[in-house]
């Protein structure tokens, strides 16, 4: 991947009196794109495992998970692995259980 700077930072360097050669420039970038990759090697618990465990943590019960994933039915087929979680559900666990999309997001088994 290759990055440059804006013409506005580096204007905004040079008022500030910061010295901006190629040598700073790459320090810069190279800083910039190592803090924005996502670590590949970092294991993400499984979707539903872990939306059980934060029911158990937050004491909700099946039922309770009706307004973030819908029917009684829903909520069942989702926890026993019948229907994927859909992008409306994903949301809402997200939104308001504070369930990274990140974890959601991965793919796992639905039978």
């Amino acid at each position: 991947m290759e990055y440059s700077i804006p013409e506005e930072v580096m204007g905004q360097a040079e008022i500030n009196g910061l010295e901006m050669n190629e040598e700073h420039m790459s320090e810069i970038i190279n800083s910039v794109s190592h803090s924005i990759q996502p670590p590949h090697d970092r294991h993400l618990p499984d979707p539903i495992d872990h939306l059980k465990e934060v029911m158990k943590e937050h004491g909700l019960r099946n039922k309770d998970m009706k307004i973030y994933i819908g029917s009684s039915g829903n909520v069942c087929s989702v926890l026993k692995r019948h229907k994927p979680l859909t992008l409306r559900m994903i949301r809402n666990l997200n939104r308001y259980l504070s369930i990274p999309a990140e974890i959601l997001i991965q793919p796992y088994d639905c039978h």
